[in-house]
């Protein structure tokens, strides 16, 4: 009995050493598959991130943009502007 449960125990012992080398192989790949998903979501936050900020700053502007333009016309109807008043003196 003893060389039988011996025999038996060196297949259980191979069978555990590659149920272990593909367990390896399998959460290689799953850490793989893993790291480039992780990638590509960091990388699409990153671009979110950009998109926002930028978006953001370009209606601040904007609208910065917008005030003075309509501040130049204003002055500009009124008269006060420097053109317009260097126009009126010529006259």
């Amino acid at each position: 009995m003893g060389i039988a449960s011996g025999v038996g125990h060196v297949f259980q012992s191979i069978v555990e050493v590659i149920q272990g080398l593909l367990a390896t192989v399998i959460n290689f790949f799953q850490w793989i598959v893993n790291s480039i998903i992780g990638v590509f979501q960091a990388f699409v936050h990153f671009v979110e991130g950009t998109l926002g900020f930028a978006i953001h700053n370009f209606f601040i502007l904007g609208t910065l943009a917008a005030v003075v333009f309509g501040y130049l016309l204003y002055t500009q109807r009124q008269g006060t502007a420097p053109v317009s008043r260097s126009v009126k003196n010529k006259s």
